[in-house]
């Protein structure tokens, strides 16, 4: 039984919410607590979080959800990759690749019918 229109909108909605909020959340978790020196791990560590935070908001809000929710599944997907090149296993990080696929659903579903962007 295909989904009507109504129930994917809300759907989209839902899930746009979800991934946007969770993002922007862990974002500004990561940047509250940030001190010590700047060193370029810091840098580094800060740029993602800004990265993740930008484009949690622009999901949350509905602005460009394909293009933020492919750039928010690259900058989750790099650590992970990076991990499994150097031998960690598959489904040593749940968390991460859970929000790396929960990205990638944004990106491939949009924005849905109640985007600002529409």
């Amino acid at each position: 039984m295909a989904a009507s229109k109504t129930r994917t909108d809300w759907a989209l909605l839902l899930l746009r919410l979800a991934v946007g909020g969770m993002a922007a959340v862990q974002a500004f978790a990561v940047l509250r607590h940030a001190h010590g020196a700047i060193s370029m791990a810091h840098a580094s560590t800060w740029g993602l979080a800004l990265g993740e935070l930008v484009c949690g908001a622009l999901i949350l809000l509905g602005i460009w959800v394909p293009l933020a929710g492919g750039l928010l599944a690259a900058l989750l997907g790099w650590p992970l990759v990076h991990d499994w090149l150097h031998g960690a296993g598959l489904l040593s990080n749940l968390g991460g690749l859970f929000r790396l696929l929960v990205g990638l659903a944004c990106a491939l579903g949009g924005g849905g019918k109640w985007a600002l962007e529409r």
